[in-house]
């Protein structure tokens, strides 16, 4: 009997010795219903691709941030084309977190010329907060007080003391902050429009008349989305005596709306190729660096952003006047700095 119960125990032991799993190589641990282990290798292994898609994209985006960095070192970087205004308290000026002010000056200099009056002036303001791209045209023919001269219409004050100049006047007249301008002859303009394939824009049949008599431009027609080339975008723009300066700014700023809508339609290398090839012939006080975040940042959100428009003097803020023997616009500056400080940064 005692070498049955021996034996027996004997086999109890081995018996238990391979039902305890932990101590057999071969078979595999069992778990409850919820199979954990199997979970966080499944997780394991999304982390891992998830961490490999995160650094492919950082390589792509270091690669292209590096390259449009080469290209904006083509600008005709101005390093001191933007000089804190001495006329004014820059604390004092109106700004907005998330808004950054940038002036568009267009001129209109002939070969060998050095100077040369503004011919547009339009503050391209892009407000990441509110996700919006607005553009205010500033009249050239407003009456101001260019600051260190006298006073004049506003677009003198480009040929008094260039960008520079035109900045501290807008500052000094209107209270707003700018941040950086950029200057551009309208034959890059042109280009520009034209490597996009053109802009279409509504035209009136007094305007398409002007078009064709004036400017002997014999092919365009009234319509609604009427396509304009270059050329034809920058006659356009620059409508005179036919009407006043607010529908000539506000002619302005439908081409530059519609010259933005293109550009979202034109995939990134294209408008990598027209940046490039523009860029020699535009002047800003905007280093490489700024202007390398400026473009990535339009590529991947502000050219998505809704436009909005504006012009100063606002309606109802101004009327007409002599002096010095010009017909110039007479503006409440205190209304439009209102109308200004709730279309940039309240809006």
């Amino acid at each position: 009997m005692d070498d049955v119960y021996i034996s027996n125990q004997k086999n109890n032991q081995y018996s238990d010795f391979y039902s305890d799993s932990s101590r057999d190589p071969q078979r595999e641990p069992e778990h409850d219903g919820n199979q954990r282990p199997r979970k966080k290798k499944k997780k394991r292994s999304l982390l891992k691709f998830l961490m490999s898609v995160l650094l492919v994209l950082a390589v792509i985006f270091a690669i292209g941030y590096a390259f449009v960095f080469s290209m904006m070192l083509k600008i005709d970087y101005n390093e001191s084309g933007h000089k804190n205004n001495v006329y004014v308290n820059s604390s004092d000026l109106m700004s907005g977190v998330g808004v950054q002010n940038i002036l568009l000056i267009g001129v209109d200099a002939r070969p060998g010329e050095t100077v040369s009056r503004s011919d547009t002036m339009m503050l391209l303001s892009i407000d990441k907060t509110r996700r919006k791209i607005k553009l205010t045209s500033f009249l050239r023919d407003t009456w101001v007080d260019i600051p260190g001269h006298y006073y004049a219409k506003l677009n003198a004050s480009c040929a008094l003391g260039g960008a520079q100049l035109v900045m501290d006047t807008i500052e000094y007249n209107f209270n707003i902050k700018i941040d950086n301008y950029m200057l551009v002859n309208f034959e890059v303009f042109k280009s520009v429009v034209n490597r996009l394939g053109g802009v279409e824009v509504d035209i009136t049949e007094k305007e398409a008349r002007y078009l064709r008599n004036v400017v002997h431009l014999t092919t365009i027609k009234a319509g609604q989305n009427v396509h304009l080339n270059g050329n034809q975008a920058l006659w356009y723009c620059r409508i005179r005596y036919l009407d006043d300066d607010f529908m000539r700014t506000s002619r302005q700023r439908k081409v530059i709306s519609s010259i933005l809508g293109k550009a979202r339609k034109t995939n990134v290398l294209e408008l990598m190729r027209i940046t490039n090839d523009s860029l020699p012939e535009i002047e800003s006080d905007m280093s490489a660096v700024t202007l390398t975040n400026l473009a990535m940042g339009a590529s991947l959100m502000y050219l998505s952003f809704d436009i909005e428009t504006q012009q100063i003097p606002a309606d109802n803020t101004w009327k007409n006047g002599k002096k010095s023997g010009q017909d110039v616009l007479i503006a409440n500056f205190g209304e439009n700095r209102e109308v200004l400080k709730a279309f940039l940064y309240s809006n």
